[in-house]
């Protein structure tokens, strides 16, 4: 018998199993069950959710995994799995990356992550504007799911299945990895304009290096850039080092921008040029402009001999200057 408490609008607020009150290995109320009962009472209303999964992430605890099941919907639309993710104790920010996994059954899976304060909505369609990342993921398939936010908070991940793909009340099993990067504090530049020009410490946009070779022939590399301002560059500088493959070869970087509200653009150049700072980069090898925020790209180069590469990544052009966004690379070479 499970112990629910719902809110006026239909919310689970959370649920425990009534037995577990009485249970002397039940870890979290050593109690009277009296009390237990009133504590459990407590957290629903001050929106813990108890019994529905809550992950808190911190800095000693940065990464929680998560197994549980979805179902493909019997009435209505959705009928989701939830999963509260307490982010608040990253008071400067980060980026939530949930890494997901479907079992093998039938069902095909629907993962959406929305704020803590968003009901995902089960007699109706999930809304563009109300998703901050989402994932539709086939039986035995992978996916990621990822979110840059400037201030910790609640947020929501609801697992369903594709009622339009897979039977009525199919199941499978999901196992989510749940993980915070934590970055530097964001400060301003201009004291009298804190929404504006901010910037990333050096530490952070520093020039990374990465060798490929026949032992190592890929990479991932995950960074942050900063928009410049129209008509400047302010590039994020990556140095892709491939002299240990001595013939040809095709360079094939693949990029996936954060969530935050801008776009990324990515030029590579030989790496011997010093890279502009402002106006268009007609020196670049190869580049992709404009990859909005939660989309991917492509850069591929072929070369005839082995060399040393710069990637630098920027915001685009129409970006607020200093606003900045995660990106993340991998970079390969695969031998002609």
């Amino acid at each position: 018998m499970d112990c629910f408490v719902i809110s006026p609008d239909f919310e689970l607020m959370g649920r425990v199993l009534v037995n577990e009150f009485f249970d002397d290995n039940w870890n979290k109320f050593k109690r009277r069950d009296e009390e237990s009962y009133l504590i459990f009472l407590k957290e629903c209303l001050d929106g813990k959710q108890p019994g529905l999964g809550n992950i808190i992430l911190n800095s000693e605890e940065p990464s929680q995994d998560v197994f549980d099941v979805f179902q493909t919907p019997t009435v209505g639309f959705q009928d989701y799995t939830i999963v509260v993710i307490d982010t608040r104790a990253f008071e400067g920010g980060g980026t939530l990356t949930i890494d997901i996994e479907t079992g093998r059954a039938d069902a095909e899976g629907c993962f959406y992550l929305v704020d803590g304060d968003n009901n995902l909505p089960t007699a109706e369609r999930v809304t563009k504007h109300m998703v901050l990342a989402q994932a539709w993921l086939e039986p035995d398939e992978t996916g990621q799911l990822t979110h840059r936010f400037d201030r910790g908070q609640f947020f929501k991940l609801g697992a369903t299945g594709a009622h339009s793909r897979s039977e009525k009340g199919s199941i499978n099993a999901f196992k989510a990895k749940i993980s915070v990067a934590e970055y530097p504090q964001v400060e301003s530049l201009k004291k009298g304009d804190p929404e504006s020009d901010k910037h990333i410490p050096e530490t952070l946009l520093s020039e990374l290096r990465l060798v490929l070779d026949k032992a190592q022939p890929s990479q991932e590399i995950l960074n942050a850039f900063r928009a410049p301002g129209t008509g400047y560059q302010d590039y994020t500088v990556i140095n892709i080092d491939t002299t240990a493959f001595e013939g040809s070869g095709t360079l094939i970087i693949d990029i996936r921008v954060g969530d935050a509200d801008i776009s990324g653009s990515f030029d590579l150049f030989d790496g011997d040029t010093e890279l502009p700072t402002e106006g268009y980069p007609d020196a670049a090898l190869s580049s992709a402009w404009g990859i909005g925020p939660g989309e991917a790209g492509k850069i591929r180069h072929r070369f005839e001999q082995g060399k040393v590469f710069k990637l630098g990544a920027t915001g685009d052009w129409y970006g607020e200057k200093g606003r900045i966004n995660a990106f993340k690379t991998h970079i390969s070479v695969v031998e002609n």
